[in-house]
């Protein structure tokens, strides 16, 4: 993984510039681990996974922070809840010396309530995704996606096709966890990797933080979140399918949302003329473990699937989100839905406005297909909203609606 040239650093990098200790969030295998040698590639990393580690730090947190030299660099630190009560003494001892430490966590529910409980204040959290596009195919990370753009669309126009058409299908289909991404070319493994990473997840990680939770219907849960990504969420349906309670539901979506592997897109509420449907949204975040769930095997089974439109939506939108997350761009995000079914895949709203995005999985979308988004620019006085499609090329398609292809992205 170490191949991968992170577009995290500089921000990581910024962000210990301004606060004593930064925390790295983000799901188990996404690098974060060599994104700290990247960082700091002299410097000694504490795994708290190794158990020799882990009995040093735990036993005397005080002691072992006042002997380690700085940068102090801690992979897996919510194994040890004495740390970050040592960690708030440590820092408090001199607060104007800053990126003093750097710290990675898998588990977020546990992890942020340490935080919250010992270092508010003093502390930067950042996530991290797995790999966007240009990380996995080893293109420049200087390249900020559209951020720039959004405050004039018209720059849209002058940008270069990131890759080919047949490598955003790939990346499609195997999803962008580093280790699979690279092993790509064996099916078998990729198959292997998947099948591990769900049974590390929920037999180790939930299990150890959630003991009492039924591991069976959990699994059988994070199964039926592939099937559902990209669709309203109906809990009622899950507890039926599962025959536990509507409460148990939003517990395992609660679990998975904090652990990394499940986003939620709530429904935009800002439009007052319409009557919206108010039911969230959601994905698994990673394409290749959805594929993995509905036994898509190669690119031409992605493409014949019933649910490739939805599964091709949560994968322009994840790249969205990861890197505006990357460069530290702060935006919020929704979906939006009348009771009339009037909908609009994407909302991301950030200090360029309010951009609607319609996201679509064919090579052409005409413009009798862009009535919602139209109205929705016009009600809610949007610079402009945008088509991301699989065309060619990048054209105004009407007074403020642009077709992005998604190979410009």
């Amino acid at each position: 993984m170490s191949d991968f040239k992170r577009e995290s650093t500089k921000s990581i990098i910024y962000l210990l510039s301004r606060f004593p200790c930064v925390v790295v969030l983000g799901a188990r295998q996404v690098g974060k681990s060599t994104l700290l040698g990247q960082v700091f590639p002299e410097a000694q990393v504490f795994d708290l996974e190794r158990q020799s580690i882990f009995q040093r730090v735990n036993s005397d947190p005080e002691l072992f922070l006042q002997e380690t030299p700085r940068p102090l660099l801690v992979d897996e630190a919510p194994l040890s809840a004495g740390l970050f009560k040592a960690l708030r003494v440590e820092i408090d001892k001199n607060r104007r010396v800053m990126g003093q430490f750097l710290l990675t966590g898998s588990s977020s529910p546990q992890l942020l309530q340490n935080i919250s409980e010992s270092l508010a204040g003093r502390v930067a959290i950042f996530e991290l995704d797995p790999l966007t596009w240009h990380e996995a195919v080893s293109q420049s990370g200087d390249n900020k996606l559209l951020l720039e753009d959004f405050t004039n669309p018209e720059q849209l126009k002058q940008r270069q096709p990131a890759m080919s058409k047949a490598e955003l299908l790939q990346l499609c289909l195997h999803g962008c966890y580093p280790e699979p991404y690279l092993g790509r070319g064996d099916r078998q493994y990729w198959s292997l990797w998947m099948e591990n990473y769900v049974k590390t997840y929920v037999e180790r990680d939930v299990r150890g933080l959630f003991p009492q939770l039924n591991l069976q219907s959990f699994r059988r849960f994070v199964q039926m979140m592939a099937y559902a990504s990209g669709n309203m969420i109906n809990y009622s349906d899950f507890a039926r399918s599962l025959d536990v309670s509507q409460p148990t539901i939003k517990h395992y979506f609660e679990i998975a949302e904090g652990m990394f592997l499940w986003r939620r897109l709530s429904s935009y509420a800002g439009s007052s003329k319409k009557r919206i449907v108010k039911m969230p949204k959601g994905h698994l975040r990673d394409t290749g473990l959805i594929n993995y769930f509905l036994r898509i095997n190669d690119v031409d089974d992605l493409k014949s699937h019933p649910q490739f439109g939805r599964i091709w939506e949560v994968f322009i939108i994840e790249q969205i989100i990861r890197s505006c997350n990357n460069h530290l761009q702060q935006i919020d995000y929704s979906y939006y839905r009348t009771q009339n079914q009037q909908e609009i895949d994407f909302i991301l709203q950030g200090k360029f406005g309010l951009i609607p995005i319609e996201i679509k999985s064919g090579s052409y979308t005409e413009n009798k297909q862009l009535k919602t988004l139209t109205k929705f620019i016009e009600e809610n006085n949007c610079p402009f909203g945008l088509v991301i499609n699989n065309g060619d090329e990048v054209f105004k398609m009407t007074d403020k609606i642009y077709q992005l292809p998604a190979i410009y992205l």
